[in-house]
């Protein structure tokens, strides 16, 4: 019997940077880097520590005119298919306010992160879940934190060969098992 390979497409993974926006303290615009932003978030370019870009020169921030400007918030984006959301960088002010990642598919909540304090070092939060999720909610203090490099894949998908091999190899065993529960027919 020969080798059957199965192979699957890669991974496409996405790195939203936000850097090639132009301007300050707009929208982000809906389908940027294949996300739903819905007037959420909002970016900006200028330098402004703590606040510290992974890439230069854009970051995002909760849209204050849509959530207020102090307080805890839960912000989200949306995906137009499901994703496997990667994490996202924080930076923002020394406090005592954890920031963590929510992520829902068709409105369930499937996993929360793990939280970490921003501060003036960019540090990355995973998302700690390889699940399918369609709906991501940023948990944090709004007026002091920034999110930059929002990155997500999506999953792998089988190739159409494969899938055709898959086809063939299955019905293989069920004609082989077929033929051995036959039993042979005794005429008297």
């Amino acid at each position: 019997m020969s080798a059957l390979a199965i192979s699957t497409s890669a991974n496409a993974s996405t790195v939203v940077k936000f850097d090639d926006l132009k301007g300050d303290n707009l929208l982000v615009p809906d389908g940027y880097g294949g996300i739903q932003w819905d007037n959420n978030w909002t970016y900006y370019g200028f330098e402004q520590n703590p606040y510290t870009a992974e890439s230069i020169p854009n970051r995002i921030y909760g849209n204050y005119i849509k959530w207020g400007s102090n307080g805890l918030t839960s912000i989200p984006f949306y995906f137009a298919s499901p994703v496997i959301f990667d994490g996202g960088y924080f930076s923002g002010m020394d406090s005592s306010y954890p920031a963590s990642f929510s992520l829902y598919n068709e409105g369930t909540l499937q996993a929360t992160s793990a939280s970490l304090t921003p501060s003036s070092t960019l540090t990355f939060l995973s998302s700690g879940y390889t699940g399918l999720v369609d709906e991501v909610r940023v948990n944090w203090y709004n007026s002091e934190t920034a999110l930059d490099n929002v990155t997500y894949h999506t999953a792998a998908v089988p190739e159409p060969a494969s899938l055709i091999g898959l086809l063939g190899l299955g019905s293989f065993g069920v004609i082989s098992k077929l033929k051995r529960n036959r039993k042979p027919q005794v005429n008297c």
